[in-house]
């Protein structure tokens, strides 16, 4: 069918009157164009530059840090390999559960001699044990302890089992023990120090060099002049006193020197540079650095220390972050040197014409305990006597305490000794706690376990309370939880005591009675004049420092300046550029014991960061260094310089003394 209707039908025109569609009217052409892309700046192109250039930083660095993962995590599997001498060193050594729990280690330094290093050979054979150090970590009260032994120490030699195989000086274990060298140095140690040892650590002098050489080396005060020269048949060294940066070979001439001192000043030396070299590495591994320097470091320790563990496993990254991280965040205060007592050894020749070194099984046997326990508190009490004021002081609302009377407990054995529950209930009894017992006499815990576990009961009210009161008289590896349901069936059986004690095979037996902390009695300083002494010396260097000089007026009693060659009583030098110091040397009357007078313009050097507390006389503060209770050092700082008094090696001047000395010192007139 043909119609004239069918154009312009459906299109957007209407009809005209005829019914024939109306021809559509168009308008001027428009052209439309998208806009032009806005003009970028100067200032977004570097922006867009940058963002590129931190992607790709990103990606790169996630890669580098993967690598470095991977080969961290390697070299530590290296470090911890199984080898000839050190398969039957984890056998003695004591598993642990936890990172977060304290470890103890064993230090073990050796010279190599004769050693074959071919594959399969004994890396110790030929070498001699040089030093032995016990160390400490304990991240809950975030302490490091520090225990050496003298080398010529007497005593009884271990080389398998508990069999005695000698007497004779405790390094000797290493070499006459055939290729079980370091077992039985570990063996002999763990007998002497009845202690679980968790880790075995054994480093060559190489290492020791290459480790404070890649750290570019380590600052440490030096306590008076060393000389030895050179083809004399000792050990060369060569150190002026002051403070000052060693490297490799001289930090490892400084900790083995003993000729005209002792073998006890030198594990005091030792010691001293473990807390040189945790100084060294809080401020010289950063967070920019440590992707340049931590492979350099896991290269040294791979060719030249192990790490043995229990069970041969390798140390995984989450124990060396977490020990590591430990020293590095160390709060003042936390480090503690212990030693046996100078005055307490007995020294004697053997019929084989040794000199040796003997001390009594008690005064080992209280180094030993002051090493396990070490006791914070001592930092406050030493304050508290001279009127310090701590760096931080928090004020805690303090709860009032449960007595004893009311605090209810039920003991069940944990652990593999016959009658733990029954011994530790009467000892619990006797201290005045309300013991409770079970009808049936049999008190065992649901399983063995390693950790003393304090439980309480969440309905009463008071036995959180209690539970934290009894913990610390299960020692450190003691903790607290609420009731599971198989302890709270068995606490329903005793009447449902407040708490239920659990003892582990980590309990000692013996509860810890917690005393007033052991330091030095606050007495009259022991002092005399010196000005008279000093000042003339003082005034002979002062042109070669250019800063203001301090002069003390007091110095303890019997010092005299160290003259006797090759001493230097009064050093004046650079330490570094545009840093300037002054170092007096003091000896005392027996002649081995040096302390220090030191004035530098280096405000930030790091043996002044991280003091233990301040106080206050005449107007100055005075910055405070402690380690256990005892005073180490005592600086005043001003805008130009720091004047600090360094106590001797084994810190034998008194607190007093030490604090006299630094108040009494007064500007140098010219």
């Amino acid at each position: 069918m043909r119609t004239t209707l069918k154009r312009g039908i459906g299109q957007a025109v209407g009809l005209n009157g005829n019914g024939h569609s109306a021809v559509p009217v168009f308008g001027p052409v428009v052209r439309y164009r998208p806009p032009d892309p806005p003009q970028r700046s100067v200032a977004g192109l570097i922006l867009r530059g940058f963002g590129w250039l931190l992607l790709a930083a990103a990606v790169i660095g996630t890669g580098a840090a993967g690598g470095l993962y991977l080969y961290t995590h390697e070299s530590l599997a290296e470090i911890s390999k199984s080898g000839p001498g050190t398969r039957i060193v984890q056998q003695h050594l004591a598993p642990i559960a936890s990172p977060d729990q304290p470890a103890i280690a064993l230090i073990a330094g050796y010279d190599v001699r004769a050693a074959d290093k071919g594959s399969g050979a004994n890396p110790y054979a030929g070498s001699n044990s040089d030093t032995l150090m016990l160390l400490r970590a304990d991240p809950k009260t975030n302490t490091l302890s520090l225990l050496s032994f003298p080398r010529d120490l007497y005593v009884s030699i271990y080389c398998h089992g508990d069999t005695v195989y000698t007497q004779d000086r405790i390094n000797s274990a290493w070499q006459i023990c055939g290729n079980n060298g370091p077992a039985a140095t570990l063996n002999t140690v763990e007998h002497l120090t009845h202690l679980p040892i968790n880790y075995m650590i054994t480093l060559d002098f190489h290492a020791f060099k290459q480790l404070v050489n890649n750290l570019h080396g380590v600052f440490m005060n030096v306590d008076r002049r060393y000389y030895i020269p050179p083809h004399t048949g000792t050990s060369t060294i060569n150190l002026q006193p002051g403070y000052q940066k060693l490297d490799g070979g001289e930090a490892l001439s400084y900790v083995r020197y003993r000729h005209t001192d002792s073998d006890i000043y030198r594990t005091g030396r030792q010691q001293l540079f473990i807390e040189a070299l945790k100084s060294r590495l809080r401020t010289s591994l950063s967070l920019t650095s440590l992707p340049l320097e931590v492979p350099k470091l896991v290269r040294v320790l791979k060719d030249n220390i192990k790490v043995v563990k229990a069970g041969g496993q390798p140390v995984d990254l989450r124990e060396l972050t977490k020990y590591l991280g430990l020293i590095y965040n160390l709060p003042a205060g936390h480090m503690f040197r212990n030693a046996i007592p100078l005055n307490d050894f007995h020294y004697f020749t053997t019929s084989a014409g040794a000199d040796v070194e003997t001390a009594p099984a008690s005064s080992i046997a209280a180094a030993v305990e002051r090493f396990r326990s070490p006791d914070v508190r001592e930092l406050k009490v030493v304050g508290d006597q001279f009127g310090g004021k701590p760096r931080t002081h928090k004020k805690t609302k303090q709860q009032p305490k449960l007595p004893k009377s009311q605090i209810s407990v039920l003991v069940l054995n944990g652990s593999n000794v016959a009658g733990e529950a029954a011994n530790t209930t009467y000892q619990l009894t006797t201290r005045g706690y309300a013991t409770k017992t079970l009808a049936s006499g049999v008190a065992n815990a649901p399983k063995v376990q390693g950790d003393t576990v304090i439980y309480y009961d969440p309905a009463q009210a008071s036995g959180p309370e209690a539970a934290q009161q009894l913990r610390p008289l299960f020692g450190p590896h003691a903790r607290v939880e609420q009731m599971t349901t198989a302890i709270s069936g068995i606490s329903s059986q005793a009447g449902n005591p407040l708490t239920v004690v659990a003892v582990g095979t980590s309990f000692g037996g013996k509860l810890v009675i917690h005393t007033r902390p052991k330091v030095q009695p606050k007495q009259p300083p022991q002092v005399s004049a010196g000005a008279a002494m000093t000042a003339p010396r003082l005034r002979q260097v002062y042109d070669e420092v250019h800063f203001p000089l301090m002069v003390p007026h007091k110095i303890a009693q019997g010092a005299t300046l160290a003259t006797s060659p090759p001493q230097v009583p009064v050093r004046g030098f650079k330490l570094l550029k545009n840093q300037h110091e002054a170092v007096m040397t003091f000896v005392m009357p027996n002649g081995l014991a040096y302390w220090q007078i030191e004035e530098s313009t280096w405000n930030s050097a790091p043996i002044l960061q991280n003091p233990s507390f301040t106080l206050t006389h005449r107007g100055q503060k005075y910055l405070v260094y402690t380690v256990g209770g005892a005073i180490q050092m005592v600086a005043l700082r001003t805008p130009r310089a720091t004047y600090w008094v360094s106590n001797t090696i084994l810190n034998e001047l008194s607190n007093s003394t030490m604090i006299a000395i630094a108040e009494s010192l007064r500007p140098l007139r010219r």
